[in-house]
């Protein structure tokens, strides 16, 4: 591995010292014939033709632009290398997707895996996104026109927007189909933004490996290869907009990250990267949905995911070598079955402790203080029912609760950890039970553990720094903001400037338009009321950072059917409706219990036996740089 990476590293630095004139045009946008040709960007290594220009909007689509080289060979569970050298012009017409599966099993549905019904499922996404291969590290960008026609007299922000999809599925392109010509759905054009923002915003979307080729971490993946390389790819991306966005206008200082569910949840974990030592390259944020599963157990859970996909691979016992030069279907039937192989309703994939990127549970890590304290400022926010969606039919009985909670926690932790969830969620027929049904009782359960309690960690986090928001369109559950982040009332159709009308239900395009307001201006000047649209119908009302009450917060936006109010959110309460105070105990004996804690890190649990702060940290250790 170590040769090709040197190889690679030195070659681009080569092309990058190299005088202007050797190379095919001086670096940055060039028009080969003014107003007639799609204007090139030449970066060190290649020379990109735009994809598309879109009259209505003045916007120019720049469409995979490859900012690392293939993970594949030897590095294939490496981090992200610099992309090699390619001549020619690059027209963007390839850039699959990563490669993805559906996690039927975080739906209660794992037998729709290798089905008929599932083979179609993934391969429509698969084509909706332009394909699907491990050589998938590409990024797109959208542009005003002003930038491109005067790079150096523009300094514009600067979003990157990190897809969601339970870690296993998504694209930086889902839904637009290969070359954007005949969108299915605009996700992830950030158009609609730019034009709320009047042209003053740049927009990134970039691709991250994904299931086992992102995410698998333990003990064999610290010492002999990279665990959580999602978050690798990510930060890649993220230093791509550095040193090349200033050739398309931007400003490299200006930037905002933005994401929803597995999005937002890699944001999370980029702000305590290292324990909050390492600058996240980004100012701002948009933190929408931030989910994730608790995954800690570095010796125990994680590795025994680890050999379950090494063993269905071919390489029992983890060999990283062997895993290399495992052929691709291979690996694709690999990446399936560890996949499946999650507990039904929850999910075995995503960020993961593995002592330096993650060093322990993120929650702690905010806690504690270990995050990035530069951070300027964020907009946070949950859709009004976050756990619907994960919420199994098939766990209807108080009894299929408790040992669906008892799977999911490993045996170091039983019975005392189990026993206390089943105490703050009571059962039914307890006396006093808030919980009518079972699937009540699992919903609050997934929507503290794995989507609200984040909110509230980061509010907490960056008091004063945070706008908060529940989405409550209608039907309100997981992932019905992104309709109106990329709304986009005239799509414009490829190359041929034919525009679409997408505002079909009466009423929703000014709520959308009223809510991109908010962002837009939050990308521009960090703070989302300066431009917001005061005259939309409905307006866009004055947002103003929550206040404490009592254990939750008011003056917490909610976009609703009939426009946006001001309300109190109980559902990030530390204890009143959700528990989140309970989840940061749960979560200090999960790392305690087995000596997970950071050194310098520790805080004692109520839950379980009394551990020390050395027993504590007793198992705790730093990969290897």
């Amino acid at each position: 591995m170590l040769p090709l990476v040197l190889i690679a590293a030195c070659l681009t630095a080569l092309v990058a010292a190299l005088p202007a004139q050797n190379l095919s045009h001086d670096l940055g946008i060039e028009f080969e014939k003014r107003g007639e040709e799609l204007p090139t960007l030449t970066l060190p290594y290649a020379t990109y033709r735009a994809s598309e220009y879109e009259a209505n909007g003045d916007i120019y689509h720049f469409r995979n632009i490859r900012f690392a080289a293939p993970p594949t060979g030897d590095l294939r569970f490496a981090k992200p290398a610099p992309p090699e050298v390619t001549p020619g012009v690059q027209d963007g017409s390839y850039g699959p997707s990563c490669i993805q599966e559906v996690p039927f099993s975080l739906f209660n549905a794992d037998e729709l895996t290798n089905t008929p019904i599932g083979d179609i499922a993934n391969g429509v996404l698969a084509l909706a996104g332009g394909g699907a291969s491990e050589d998938c590290l590409f990024l797109d960008i959208q542009v005003p026109g002003k930038a491109i026609r005067d790079p150096d007299g523009h300094r514009l922000p600067v979003v990157m927007w990190f897809y969601g999809g339970a870690y296993t599925l998504g694209s930086k392109s889902q839904l637009t189909g290969l070359t954007g010509d005949l969108p299915i759905l605009p996700l992830y054009q950030g158009t609609g933004v730019l034009k709320q923002s009047g042209g003053d915003v740049i927009f990134v979307a970039s691709n991250y490996r994904l299931g086992a080729y992102g995410w698998l971490a333990g003990t064999t993946m610290e010492r002999d290869a990279t665990p959580n390389l999602g978050l690798w790819d990510q930060r890649a991306a993220l230093q791509w907009v550095q040193d090349h966005i200033h050739l398309v206008g931007g400003d490299k200082k200006q930037v905002s990250a933005w994401g929803e569910s597995a999005g937002a949840g890699s944001i999370f974990h980029h702000l305590t990267a290292f324990g909050g030592t390492q600058d996240p390259l980004f100012s701002k944020a948009v933190i929408m949905s931030p989910a994730f599963e608790v995954l800690f157990d570095r010796e125990g859970q994680l590795e025994d995911t680890f050999q379950t996909f090494a063993t269905a691979a071919g390489c029992p016992g983890g060999n990283i070598t062997c895993l290399r030069a495992v052929d691709s279907e291979t690996m694709k039937k690999a990446n399936s079955k560890v996949i499946s192989s999650a507990v039904g309703g929850s999910s075995n994939l995503g960020p993961a402790s593995d002592g330096s990127w993650v060093r322990q549970l993120a929650a702690l890590e905010y806690l504690s203080g270990n995050f990035w304290k530069g951070l300027n400022s964020l907009i946070v926010s949950h859709v009004e029912d976050e756990g619907a969606l994960f919420t199994s039919i098939r766990i209807d009985s108080d009894a299929k609760f408790e040992e669906f909670v008892n799977q999911i926690f490993p045996a170091y932790s039983k019975p005392d950890v189990p026993d206390a969830v089943f105490e703050k969620y009571p059962a039914t027929n307890a006396k006093g039970s808030p919980y009518k049904t079972t699937w009540e009782r699992l919903k609050a359960f997934i929507r503290d553990s794995t989507f609200t309690c984040n909110v509230r960690a980061l509010t907490m986090a960056y008091p004063g720094k945070t706008w908060n928001m529940q989405y409550s369109i209608t039907p309100g559950i997981h992932g019905t903001d992104l309709l109106s982040m990329f709304f986009d009332a005239s799509i414009s159709i490829g190359n041929y400037n034919k525009s679409v009308n997408l505002n079909l239900i009466p009423g929703f395009g000014n709520l959308a338009q009223g809510y991109q307001s908010y962002m837009a201006s939050h990308a521009v000047h960090g703070d989302p009321n300066m431009d917001r649209s005061v005259l939309n119908i409905p307006p866009a009302i004055y947002w103003p950072h929550p206040s404490e009450s009592g254990d939750t917060y008011t003056n917490v936006l909610k976009v609703g059917d009939l426009g946006f109010t001001l309300i109190k959110d109980t559902q990030v309460s530390a204890d009143s409706d959700s528990h989140c105070d309970f989840m940061i105990e749960m979560t200090h004996a999960l790392t305690n219990l087995n000596g997970y804690a950071p050194p310098g890190a520790f805080a004692p649990s109520s839950i379980g036996r009394y551990v020390t702060e050395e027993e504590a940290s007793a198992n705790y250790t730093t990969p290897a740089p």
